[in-house]
């Protein structure tokens, strides 16, 4: 812990606990929903979909739902279940659940070295780029607008 002046400490935590984790969330989502003034948008829900053969999980997602955005934060395949559609399948399953849960659009981002033309082939866009990071690479922030047709 260090001083900063004024009586105040800066501290770096390695792993901080959930509990903390969801601390913080909830006090920038409070701030946050009281500058937009729309009850609306107060709903919030973090939540992972598994994919599972028999005990094995071969699949994931982490995601964020704030201010009816889904915030995709991870999809994830097992590099010898990849090519079978699982990817697809679970895409469209999070689509689903966001609308079910008010959503318009997902969001998230992908390296080059991942799967940012796995996206784009689904209907997501493009709509930022940070050009060599890491370095060699780009990450891709990709976008899609949800309908009650999609996904």
């Amino acid at each position: 812990m260090e001083s900063i002046g004024h009586g105040f400490t800066i501290e770096r935590i390695t792993n901080p606990q959930e509990s903390l984790q969801e601390d913080l969330w909830n006090r920038l989502h409070d701030f946050s929903v009281s500058k937009l003034g729309d009850k609306n948008l107060e709903s919030k829900e973090f939540f992972a979909i598994l994919v599972k053969e028999g005990e094995t999980l071969i699949a994931a997602s982490l995601c964020y739902l704030f201010f009816k955005g889904l915030n995709l934060q991870l999809l994830w395949v097992a590099e010898e279940k990849r090519g079978q559609d699982l990817g697809t399948k679970l895409l469209k399953q999070i689509e689903l659940d966001a609308i079910k849960l008010g959503a318009t659009l997902v969001f998230g981002y992908s390296f080059g070295f991942q799967a940012p033309k796995f996206y784009t082939k689904l209907g997501y866009e493009e709509v930022g780029k940070i050009p060599d990071y890491p370095k060699g690479q780009n990450c891709y922030f990709l976008c899609k607008k949800l309908t009650t047709n999609s996904p």
